[in-house]
């Protein structure tokens, strides 16, 4: 018989409860589980449990509405992206992108109270709704000299927070200080900036994207006799970025903002989230068993009843169990299976456990009924466990800065390239990464306390 299958007559056995110390909080109820699959008609000899203690049905937490603001940068340099609509034109890339994300702002039933300001020189310009879509729409009359990057960034964050603030920054972020001596010390200026970040422990979500852009652009490398060029049509990049306690970053990337497109650049810093809803929910099930699915990940249901226990044939010899995981609050990016077959981490201390190659994937909706409060399975092994059990834990290390962001940044924006590049975005996202402590917290962790007895 194959190593860590389950036996009857074999004593050790396997518990596997939800740690009482962890905000992972099971929201199916103990009868709801899957529950047994094997029976009078399983092959002799092999049981096939589902195990869950102290689950317990709870309703999801009310959440205040958001309070968000807007903020567009109104520069000379950002007028390009917003020339004048006709009914014989065509709007921008950023035209339509901005529009949406404004509409989507003002009318989502997740947000309470919409403000848009307009960030010229001195300091952030409340306006009404129309005239921001106006502006956005090419009336850029008022557009101003633009603000260096780190006063901006030091006016939004001025404005008062809150649990369910966010704040919205749209700008180029092309930093050219006057004083040429600041772009040595560009990095250190916007963790300086955004020194409120860290203070207030907020989280910061980046999206890049790019448009057409007609009007004059003013490079950060200035160069003689081509301080502005005049460009038309050229693709350029911009930037979007989500600022605000985590919790509420996280509701309005996933309820407001409208969907990034599937190569869309995007980096996240402080995003975390204290409660992931997770549960055991299958033991290993034998190959020969009708209700085996094969491949990793895969997921039985018999409605039989529940055991709150694993018959194992000896920890030691291997046992395979799976896992669902309700990861909605995540943002779209850290929600696809690659990106956590390749990023989750599953530890055991004093044992052996691993997350099963390539295991990772989303419930279908209808797969397994009694699951439709998660979102995603993965399958776990334990090969070794320390005499009096332990602890097992899952969690989603935070990314660093991505590599993307080396991509799309460059020494000389004069002129600017074929391919949308910014100058110096590895140092201003540094300096974003900077106003973090040096060692993250995950972004979620869910445990499950192991215990063994003879």
């Amino acid at each position: 018989m194959p190593a860590g299958l389950l036996r009857p007559k074999q004593p050790p056995r396997l518990f596997i409860s939800p740690s009482p110390t962890r905000a992972a909080t099971l929201l199916l109820p103990l009868a709801l589980l899957l529950g047994s699959c094997g029976g009078a008609d399983s092959e002799p000899g092999y049981v096939d449990t589902v195990t869950n203690t102290t689950a317990t049905s709870a309703a999801a937490p009310k959440v205040a509405p958001l309070k968000v603001s807007v903020f567009l940068e109104l520069s000379g340099g950002m007028k390009g992206f917003m020339p004048v609509n006709t009914a014989a034109t065509e709007p921008t890339a950023f035209q339509n992108k901005v529009s949406l994300l404004a509409s989507r702002t003002r009318s989502s039933p997740a947000v309470a109270d919409a403000q848009f300001a307009l960030l010229l020189k001195s300091a952030p310009t409340g306006t009404p709704y129309a005239h921001f879509r106006d502006v956005v729409q090419g009336q850029t009359k008022e557009a101003a000299l633009g603000t260096e990057l780190p006063e901006m960034l030091e006016s939004v964050l001025r404005q008062p927070q809150g649990p369910d603030k966010v704040s919205i920054v749209i700008s180029d972020f092309i930093y050219g200080p006057q004083n040429g001596a600041k772009t040595g010390q560009m990095r250190d200026l916007i963790t300086d900036a955004l020194l409120p970040v860290s203070k207030q422990q907020l989280a910061v979500a980046v999206r890049a994207e790019t448009s057409a852009f007609s009007g004059t652009f003013y490079p950060a490398v200035k160069l003689p006799g081509k301080q502005q060029l005049a460009l038309k049509g050229t693709t350029m990049p911009y930037y979007i970025w989500v600022v605000g306690q985590p919790a509420a970053v996280g509701r309005y990337l996933n309820e407001v903002l409208p969907e990034p497109g599937p190569k869309t650049p995007q980096a996240y810093f402080g995003l975390t989230f204290s409660a992931v809803p997770a549960v055991a929910i299958l033991t290993q099930v034998p190959a020969t068993s009708p209700l085996f699915q094969g491949g990793g990940g895969s997921v039985s249901y018999a409605g039989g009843g529940v055991s709150k226990k694993l018959d194992v044939d000896g920890v030691k010899q291997g046992v395979e169990f799976s896992i669902a995981l309700n990861l909605d609050q995540l943002p779209a990016a850290w929600r696809e299976p690659a990106f956590l077959n390749d990023n989750l981490k599953a530890t055991l201390p004093g044992g052996t456990v691993r997350l099963l190659p390539k295991s990772v994937r989303r419930l279908n909706a209808g797969e397994a009924p009694k699951l439709a409060a998660y979102t995603h399975v993965l399958r776990l092994g334990v090969t070794a466990l320390p005499k009096g059990g332990a602890t097992l834990q899952i969690a989603l290390p935070a990314p660093g800065v991505p590599a993307w962001v080396a991509q799309w940044s460059t020494e000389n924006d004069n002129p600017p390239g074929p391919t949308p590049r910014t100058y110096r975005l590895t140092d201003i996202m540094a300096g974003l990464r900077g106003a973090y402590p040096q060692q993250l917290p995950p972004v979620f962790t869910t445990d499950f306390t192991l215990t063994t007895s003879d």
